[in-house]
């Protein structure tokens, strides 16, 4: 009877051994990835803590240029002036195109065009609509004048222009002001360039470091 038992089909084992519970080799696989992990998290390196040694510019010279950081000399900016491209003749369109070919012709060192919206600046339309609304004697006129103050407040507040910015870069003060003049001589009519104040540049800068940011006031 007990022979039987052993060779029914329900009562037979399976030769090969079951695996223990607890693996001694899978514990300690793991033990080596933590201590990889650990170390790799050592040799990560530690973020630089301030923004002035992440950007470019070092500095702001007497001039109003910017010297940049290392030995990659200095940089200019200055500001295009835009034009109507629809009301020109056929002409005219075609030769500010020659003339801007022209220009990245025959300009080999880099430069860099860039175009912002800043915020539109009513400050002096303001003041001289406050000065009338002062000096007004009339009703009727001061609520015109009134109306047309809170319509400049909405075009201040709401809206921007478009302006566009040459980027010149030399390696030395004396090459940077060579490269400026040869600009303006070869943008001449098609794009004339336009000087900034200092408290421009920097309100560019600042914009173009923190474009989600938004100037109340600017140069």
């Amino acid at each position: 009877m007990k022979n039987k038992k052993k060779h029914h089909p329900f009562f037979k084992e399976n030769s090969p051994e079951k695996m223990a519970l607890f693996d001694e080799r899978k514990t300690g696989e793991k033990k080596k990835k933590q201590i990889s992990l650990k170390a790799n998290k050592k040799k990560r390196e530690v973020a630089i803590p301030s923004i002035a040694e992440i950007l470019p510019i070092q500095d702001m010279t007497e001039e109003g240029s910017f010297h940049l950081q290392g030995e990659m000399g200095y940089m200019d900016v200055m500001q295009l002036q835009s034009k109507d491209i629809y009301s020109p003749s056929t002409q005219e369109t075609e030769y500010d195109i020659m003339k801007m070919a022209k220009f990245f012709q025959s300009y080999a060192p880099d430069i860099k065009i860039v175009s912002m919206n800043f915020p539109v600046n009513m400050k002096k339309q303001l003041d001289s609509i406050n000065y009338k609304i002062a000096q007004n004697k009339a009703p009727l006129y001061e609520r015109f004048l009134i109306r047309k103050r809170e319509e400049l407040q909405f075009l201040e507040t709401y809206r921007t222009n478009r302006e566009f910015y040459l980027f010149i870069y030399a390696t030395s003060l004396k090459q940077l002001a060579e490269y400026r003049n040869n600009c303006r001589r070869y943008l001449g009519r098609v794009a004339p360039t336009m000087e900034l104040t200092d408290e421009k540049k920097l309100d560019l800068l600042y914009k173009l470091y923190n474009q989600n940011s938004k100037l109340e006031k600017r140069g």
